[in-house]
């Protein structure tokens, strides 16, 4: 008797889907890489059935791109990274990843933007095809990433913020949208230049702000723990050697 299978939808939810991601560009950016390098910056030791769902999930969702085995992170992966959670570019970016997918996107129209039980859900999805495991998972990322969605689009909490001060430099976009794609900062030939990267701890997100300008190094980060502030430490140990061993005298000035 043939294995029973399911119509195909994301394995994971938005908000799983954004923190794989997420450590992919920690590690290449948006450098088109082999699906095995994908997955492993994702925590897996090869492709199998656990990391190819979640590959399949994250391009879904549309936070990954790309043909065969080449892929990259998209540019609204990049649009949710490089904003602060409630910020309303990232709560946009979130709302048109989680109608990328077919079935999330034929959920809300038919559930109104899933309100519906999950029985009443459930039951529509059996009468699709789907065995009941696969549907319970279908209605268990749904569920997930409309809640990521909801409490995204809910804004700033003000009483969360920390006080910063942020740079006076080019934004994260403008970076990106001059190169097509975020260089290493150990790249040559940035006199003048500024680079926004963003640090990805495990929980949580760094966002550090390296503007390399002739002879100095300017930083501004957020840290949220000590895996974020290692991270920093290996992005300016990257730098490093860029800088004069001395102070020139206009920096002595």
């Amino acid at each position: 008797m043939p294995k029973a299978r399911s119509p195909q939808y994301p394995a994971i939810g938005l908000k799983e889907a954004v923190d794989k991601v997420a450590a992919v560009y920690a590690e290449d950016y948006q450098n088109e890489i082999p699906r095995s390098v994908a997955a492993g910056h994702m925590g897996y030791l090869s492709l199998n059935g656990k990391s190819l769902g979640v590959l399949s999930a994250v391009l879904k969702f549309g936070l990954l791109e790309g043909r065969g085995n080449a892929t990259r992170v998209s540019d609204l992966a990049v649009a949710i990274i490089a904003h602060p959670p409630g910020s309303p570019e990232r709560a946009a970016a979130l709302k048109e990843a989680a109608g990328r997918p077919e079935l999330f996107n034929e959920l809300d129209l038919r559930f109104q933007g899933g309100k519906a039980s999950d029985q009443a859900i459930r039951s529509f999805l059996l009468t699709q095809k789907f065995i009941p495991t696969a549907a319970d998972a279908v209605i268990r990322s749904y569920r997930e990433t409309k809640q990521l969605v909801e409490a995204e689009s809910g804004g700033y909490n003000v009483d969360h913020l920390p006080e910063v001060r942020p740079m006076s430099q080019p934004n994260f976009q403008e970076a990106s949208a001059r190169s097509g794609t975020f260089p290493p900062l150990a790249q040559p030939g940035l006199n003048r230049q500024t680079i926004t990267a963003t640090v990805l701890a495990e929980k949580g997100v760094s966002q550090t702000s390296i503007s390399i300008q002739d002879d100095r190094v300017e930083l501004f980060a957020v840290l949220y723990d000590q895996e974020g502030a290692q991270k920093v430490i290996d992005r300016l140990n990257a730098v490093k050697a860029m800088l004069p061993e001395k102070p020139t005298k206009e920096a002595a000035n």
